[in-house]
């Protein structure tokens, strides 16, 4: 049976979309060398779970149903941008959480533990920052200081909110124009 590369993430409002697009319109203005996120692929993840086969899906939809049952619906703020590992070492960029990131972190710390229960152990090395991620420095080029003072002058900037009422579990497969997801379940909250 053929592997099917997987993952969880909550959507992003529509207005959230078009703004993140044109932040990152503004932030490419720099001339870095990014790969940037397509605007049909923006979501925030919360468990990545890689390939799976079979009985897993199952196993991984059940639990994304129970864990989710469980938390109520909430705005998501998102707010101002950010890097990993940090601004003077951009490599992944991000817009951030703000009000109503707690009760992110609090649904991926559940579907964490949940997950573990059946076989798929946590990521110890970082702990859960919830995040949007718009784009990927493939390397550094003089550039990269624009970008630097473009990321720090958007640090606080309001980005729309989201209404979370859902966990989606999205199959990822990798062709030549990049990745392409499918949505294979979602876990309506309570």
């Amino acid at each position: 049976m053929e592997a099917t590369r997987c993952f969880l993430a909550v959507r992003i409002s529509t207005d959230v979309r078009r703004r993140a697009e044109r932040l990152m319109k503004k932030l490419s203005s720099a001339g870095s060398d990014v790969k940037w996120v397509e605007s049909e692929n923006l979501h925030i993840t919360t468990n990545f779970l890689g390939d799976i086969t079979g009985q897993y899906l199952v196993d991984i939809s059940m639990k994304t149903l129970e864990v989710a049952e469980r938390h109520a619906a909430f705005d998501l703020e998102m707010v101002g941008t950010g890097a990993f590992p940090d601004t003077e070492n951009p490599r992944t960029l991000w817009i951030g959480a703000g009000e109503g990131g707690e009760q992110l972190i609090a649904l991926q710390e559940d579907l964490t533990e949940s997950l573990a229960a059946i076989g798929f152990p946590p990521d110890s090395r970082k702990k859960y920052h919830p995040h949007l991620t718009l784009g990927r420095l493939k390397r550094f080029t003089p550039e990269v200081a624009d970008l630097k003072t473009l990321l720090e002058e958007n640090a606080e900037l309001p980005m729309g909110q989201s209404r979370v009422k859902e966990v989606c579990i999205f199959a990822s497969k990798l062709d030549r124009t990049g990745p392409k997801y499918t949505l294979i379940g979602r876990g309506q909250l309570g």
